[in-house]
């Protein structure tokens, strides 16, 4: 069988930033939370895999916001596989409001890692056999290697940050979020106050720990658009890359 997901959440205060619109964090929360409740349906929930030795990865995710949601606005978020290969299993999720005005839309590619040997492995069959639904339209496949992945970095902005017992998830390294809010409050003043984010684009390459020493770098590729980078501040290994933006409120 498939399973589309469809939850209903009203927008509280703290899910909202200075200007009462809903947090980028918190939206990608939410839909977290509404991708892993469609997988229990599947059986192939977080729960469902740490008792085969295996954990859910997010390798890719694009967000866009077409228009923010705000404080006590109701919403729904919609959520559904749409295609699964030998090692990648892909999810898009829409937002939308009470009329069904498209409100975001959301990209994702997700992998699953052995929690013994902290790798990368094939899908398993339990994975492998589920059913997409057929009667969606699923978004653009991200590539798995994006332009900006392989552009030049010079980085003009950076901040050291540590990894906190509070940041980390279930699977025992930093929750996927927890990065964009690092990157989002790494963006300078002038672009917080005066613009808001229209598009973020994220490849997540490995993993970090609690207590971890990370580099949040950004660099101006054009006067609406970032490029990211976190990094290992003692490996100088990539940890995460990104590529925002961003229009005026």
């Amino acid at each position: 069988m498939s399973f589309i997901q469809t939850d209903t959440f009203t927008i509280r205060g703290y899910e909202c930033d200075a200007f009462g619109r809903m947090s980028i964090p918190a939206l990608m929360n939410l839909m977290q939370e509404s991708a892993n409740r469609n997988a229990i349906e599947y059986g192939i929930g977080v729960a469902d895999l740490e008792q085969r030795g295996f954990g859910w990865m997010l390798m890719r995710f694009r967000l866009r916001m077409h228009q923010y949601p705000g404080y006590g606005q109701t919403v729904q978020l919609i959520t559904y596989p749409t295609s699964v290969e030998k090692y990648f299993i892909y999810r898009d999720f829409r937002l939308v409001d009470e009329a069904g005005t498209l409100l975001a839309d959301a990209a994702s590619t997700w992998l699953v890692f052995s929690m013994e040997k902290r790798a990368m492995v094939p899908l398993p069959d339990f994975i492998l056999s589920l059913s997409p639904p057929t009667d969606v339209h699923p978004l653009p496949r991200l590539p798995l290697k994006p332009d900006f992945q392989v552009r030049p970095f010079v980085t003009t902005q950076e901040k050291e940050v540590e990894v906190g017992w509070l940041s980390i998830d279930k699977n025992q390294h930093v929750n996927n979020v927890a990065y964009v809010q690092w990157l989002l409050e790494a963006i300078d003043g002038e672009t917080l106050q005066t613009k808001e984010l229209a598009e973020i684009d994220l490849v997540y390459r490995t993993e970090s720990h609690w207590q971890d020493r990370l580099l949040v770098q950004s660099t101006v590729e054009t006067p609406d658009t970032f490029l990211h980078r976190i990094i290992h501040s003692e490996s100088r290994k990539d940890v995460l890359l990104a590529r925002s933006q961003w229009k005026l409120n």
